[in-house]
């Protein structure tokens, strides 16, 4: 049995963006992503977190200290009973070409592979162009969390929060 996601960048979409954020004390939680996850649980979706780390693969930061600042942002979300049901990160430059740094498909075929993830009942939410490529490459539909519309990037959707690409997912359920 599948079952629908809605997968999440970390930086600037889940929390604030900060370049190169290493320290779990400087996690803040976006605007509108409480309600938002929550208004997606009740509708019955898990969540995953797939994001880019190069910090590790460019020494600034250690695997265990990206581990730190992923554990900031599932426990200040666990605060509002929101469980993330796996969270995969690529260390990875874009120099090494890898299969994991998004937009390549890597985590997402694990995270089909490992939970059980119905790409056709599921949706990909991030701040990136690249996120978008992502869900995109593994069969999801993507929302780019943006102020203003990215030219050239094929999101199916543009928000200014994960509230709001929240309450788009909800209404393209009831048109199906």
């Amino acid at each position: 049995m599948t079952y629908p996601y809605v997968l999440f960048d970390r930086d600037g979409t889940l929390i604030k963006f900060e370049h190169y954020l290493i320290d779990p004390s400087k996690v803040e939680i976006a605007e509108g992503v409480v309600k938002g996850l929550l208004l997606l649980k009740e509708q019955g979706f898990s969540f995953g977190m797939i994001t880019n780390q190069s910090v590790v693969g460019r020494g600034i930061a250690s695997s265990e200290e990206v581990i730190a600042v992923n554990n900031k942002v599932l426990s200040l979300l666990g605060e509002h009973n929101i469980e993330f049901q796996f969270v995969y990160f690529c260390p990875h430059t874009p120099e090494d070409l890898c299969d994991c740094r998004k937009p390549a498909p890597g985590l997402g075929k694990l995270a089909i592979e490992e939970h059980n993830l119905a790409p056709d009942l599921s949706y990909m939410i991030g701040d990136q162009p690249s996120d978008v490529g992502f869900g995109h490459a593994i069969g999801c539909e993507s929302v780019l969390i943006r102020d203003e519309i990215a030219y050239g990037c094929d999101a199916d959707h543009f928000a200014k929060s994960v509230l709001e690409a929240a309450e788009w997912i909800l209404s393209e359920m009831k048109r199906s």
